[in-house]
């Protein structure tokens, strides 16, 4: 029975992370194995269903559970990678698309490591797309603006209270409250934004994609439906880390009640675009 339970919750895994992101995939392992079992095959294949193998550039980032030592899971590491990475070129995928290969060993665990589910998501290999879509044009339309940044939005006139602003580039690994690295220079703006408006206050809110209703999602590390709830918390406890008085800050989860697409979402843009974090202002 214990079995059975496991396998069911990582089926929840896989249909969940390949709901929240097409840029970050995520295949599991057995303990201390880095052959691909069949629930890694289903996932692969349904990577390979999305993407195209002849355009789509992608990087592979090979991880462990914290057994053993950090030489050995240094190479189990790169070997989880390396079947991967096999099992795509088979499939059609032309080997050098596959521009980046990385083990990380046991040095970035998505959570504690305690106990066999929280083990079990650790040992994975994390696809990343690179990009999937050649670029007919680099030329933009002589009246077309070039998007703002983060902190031309806070410091326009026009933001004052009540206004909502996207985080863009604000992405989290599949499933998870878990803050992928990429996203960390768009958080490091917001720090230093904050710091530079002391009087600016900010409600954090998030959204998700791809669910059939007004309900959050799971997060595969709490294991509670909240999703949307502890992203938007995460994020706040990365900014009072980082300096931000904690009274200036506030945070809700919308689940998916606030769609600006409805369900079932059709393109990639619109899941992107549904399954988003927003700063409200409160005061400035």
């Amino acid at each position: 029975m214990k079995k059975l339970s496991l396998q069911f919750l990582l089926l929840c895994i896989t249909t969940l992370a390949a709901a929240q992101s097409n840029n970050f995939f995520t295949v599991h392992f057995d303990l201390d194995k880095w052959n691909l079992t069949q629930d890694a095959l289903a996932s692969l294949d349904s990577f390979i269903a999305s993407n195209k193998s002849d355009t789509t550039k992608i990087k592979l980032y090979g991880h462990t559970d914290i057994m053993a030592s950090y030489e050995y899971n240094d190479a189990l590491s790169m070997k989880r990678t390396a079947s991967v990475k096999s099992y795509l070129v088979q499939k059609g995928f032309t080997a050098a698309n596959i521009i980046e290969e990385r083990g990380f060993g046991k040095r970035r665990p998505l959570n504690n490591n305690h106990g066999e589910l929280e083990m079990y998501l650790n040992r994975r290999v994390e696809i990343q797309v690179a990009g999937n879509k050649a670029v007919a044009s680099t030329k933009q339309p002589c009246d077309e603006k070039p998007a703002r940044t983060l902190t031309e939005e806070i410091e326009d006139t026009s933001s004052i209270a009540g206004k909502n602003i996207v985080l863009n580039n604000m992405n989290f690994y599949g499933g998870t409250h878990i803050i992928i690295p990429e996203s960390m220079p768009v958080l490091m703006e917001l720090v230093q934004a904050m710091k530079k408006h002391p009087a600016l206050e900010i409600a954090v809110e998030g959204h998700i994609c791809c669910l059939e209703g007004d309900g959050d999602g799971m997060d595969l590390g709490t294991r509670t439906m909240n999703l949307s709830v502890n992203r938007a918390r995460e994020i706040c406890t990365y900014l009072s880390k980082n300096g931000i008085a904690s009274a200036r800050l506030q945070y809700k989860g919308f689940g998916h009640s606030v769609p600006l697409y409805p369900y079932p979402e059709k393109t990639e843009i619109e899941r992107e675009q549904n399954r988003r974090v927003e700063i409200r202002i409160l005061k400035k």
